[in-house]
């Protein structure tokens, strides 16, 4: 057995969430286009495996030794061809935490001295770039949808180890989902999310 120094030593240590290793970082680039000041999305490849078509943020998983926000600008440059020295990053917005294991740190970052025209999409990853003025989020309520998360159990699930057996009464558990439409373009899921949490710091909520 450790001595109890040794073991109170151990948590001089920064706290992670359980059951989550390295999180993805993004970046919610704001932008003028045409004198107005929008927020770009990307949307993913149509040949993609996971979420073709979908809209979402420049980002993706860290690699060893670089910070949430090193990856946020890595990936816009990887992704868009935007280079870090032509994003001014104002900071984070609140992490986001999905039902299924995505663990994401947005930050917010203004791009500036470069033109769309100059963008280089990575074709692999991205199909488009989408400009939505950001007073659009502003003047749009999204469309909530409510989905409920029932528990599966599997056969051998030992409920007689249970005070209650198989009449235990479980929590009720549930998934927001906002859908945005601009321009016949839909914006849902962590997307969404992400948008309405950028929304509210903007809006002093």
């Amino acid at each position: 057995m450790q001595s109890l120094k040794t073991l109170k030593e151990t948590f001089d240590r920064t706290p992670r969430l359980e059951g989550y290793g390295a999180p993805s970082a993004v970046l919610v680039p704001l932008m003028e286009v045409q004198g107005e000041l929008c927020m770009l999305l990307t949307q993913r490849a149509l040949h993609m495996k996971h979420q073709p078509g979908d809209f979402c943020f420049p980002g993706g998983h860290h690699e060893p030794g670089e910070t949430p926000e090193q990856t946020a600008l890595r990936e816009t440059r990887e992704e868009i061809g935007v280079p870090s020295c032509c994003i001014d990053l104002w900071g984070p917005s609140d992490v986001v935490i999905s039902p299924f294991g995505a663990y994401i740190r947005p930050y917010v970052g203004y791009i500036h001295g470069f033109s769309l025209a100059q963008f280089r999409l990575n074709r692999d990853e991205v199909e488009k770039v989408l400009p939505v003025p950001l007073q659009f989020f502003f003047d749009t309520e999204p469309r909530l949808s409510i989905v409920p998360l029932e528990p599966k159990f599997p056969p051998d699930f030992p409920f007689h180890l249970i005070q209650g057996g198989e009449s235990y009464q479980w929590g009720n558990a549930s998934m927001k989902d906002w859908f945005y439409i601009y321009d016949h373009n839909v914006i849902w899921g962590i997307t969404a999310r992400i948008i309405n949490n950028v929304k509210g710091i903007l809006m002093g909520k």
